[in-house]
């Protein structure tokens, strides 16, 4: 059989460089996965101290920021979570900081401290993960966590939170299964190998096979010489993006468009929220629940009927379980908030409904800081 060489290059060679090309452009435009999230107009800002974090969007960096705490002395300690809304700082400028390095900074003097946790559109599922996780690894005296009537809208555990180290400590803690008894994603990763087991399993096993050698050979060697392989999580993600925002653009979604609530979402978010405050009453961890700051300039992109009601549930349920509540919305003025990059095709900006400059971390950190303080013993 004769190969025709001009063949070959227009049908194979041609356009895979064409293609290779095409990826080399779009990871020129493309985002770090974890600040898609926060808009083109907001910052993604993770402070730390002495190289160690203090506040993390992951909990695979949960050991790294144990070992800081536990280096400087392993001071009493608060938990804030969050969503992007905690470590984002809309038209950041050098210097800034967010609520988290606020008062980190400011409750050294009662030899206390604060770390902060986020998870971009994090849902209480996942909070609930790591409210479990991290208080058996920390010594927690306070939590601090938001509810997002808008999170309450997503679903599951990503991976980055249902990891191997996470996975096995929850199956391996039989005192906290009625906490999450109820929660389908959780007794998925109590019943079920954790979402990294695979990758991160011992190559060097007996019953390893050529595949599993051909792959990470693969995978090393890529990693090493090839900038796109080793950005691919990035790519997936910009490309799930990109997918999102024609979405928006084919229906006429924008930042403004009310959104309606997901039931089944709802209640399994919700239930998970029941839960944390459960668990903390029963540790004996004090726990604050707020309501968190939404621009009140323009109407929320929200149904307000459902939207109170759900403010009322959440202020009922830290009644029953002697949980501080926190109504927040108005306290970042209308100045302090900005906008962001359209959520659509089309250039052009759209309002930001959760993410505000500086002097608004200022104003909720100097909100929670006082009330930390007042309850020092």
């Amino acid at each position: 059989m004769i190969i025709n060489r001009h063949s070959v290059l227009i049908n194979v060679l041609l356009p895979l460089a064409l293609g290779i090309g095409m990826l080399y452009g779009y990871l020129h435009f493309c985002r770090a996965a974890n600040e898609i999230g926060l808009g083109k107009g907001t910052s993604f800002y993770m402070p730390v101290d002495k190289s160690y974090p203090i506040h993390i969007t992951s909990l695979d960096t949960a050991e790294r920021m144990r070992q800081g705490w536990k280096e400087r002395g392993c001071r009493k300690l608060s938990l804030w979570f969050g969503n992007s809304q905690l470590n984002g700082i809309n038209q950041y400028k050098p210097g800034e900081k967010n609520c988290t390095a606020f008062i980190f900074d400011s409750l050294k003097r009662y030899d206390q401290e604060l770390l902060g946790v986020s998870f971009p559109n994090g849902n209480m599922q996942e909070f609930l993960t790591a409210v479990i996780y991290l208080s058996n690894k920390f010594q927690v005296k306070n939590i601090i966590l938001p509810l997002f009537y808008d999170d309450m809208r997503e679903d599951g555990i990503r991976a980055d939170i249902n990891t191997l180290t996470v996975g096995d400590f929850l199956r391996g803690q039989r005192a906290i299964y009625p906490y999450y008894k109820d929660i389908p994603s959780l007794n998925l990763i109590k019943n079920a190998p954790s979402a990294f087991k695979s990758i991160n399993k011992d190559r060097k096993a007996p019953d390893q096979t050529l595949q599993e050698v051909s792959e990470k050979f693969l995978d090393e060697g890529l990693n090493a010489g090839w900038n796109i392989w080793n950005n691919r999580a990035n790519f997936r993600a910009n490309i799930f993006n990109d997918v999102y925002r024609c979405r928006n653009f084919i229906l006429g979604i924008k930042a403004t468009t009310i959104r309606k609530m997901i039931y089944g979402r709802y209640i399994s978010n919700f239930n998970s929220f029941k839960d944390i405050t459960r668990y903390c009453s029963d540790r004996g961890i004090s726990l604050y629940i707020y309501i968190p700051p939404i621009r009140n300039d323009v109407p929320p992109p929200y149904d307000i009927g459902g939207y109170n009601g759900f403010k009322e549930g959440v202020r009922q349920e830290c009644v029953k379980n002697k949980a501080t509540f926190l109504n927040l919305e108005n306290i970042v003025p209308a100045k302090y908030w900005g906008k962001k990059g359209t959520t659509t095709f089309g250039g052009g900006e759209e309002i930001d409904f959760m993410h505000f400059q500086e002097p608004g971390h200022h104003l909720i950190a100097d909100t929670i800081l006082t009330i930390l303080v007042n309850n020092l013993h």
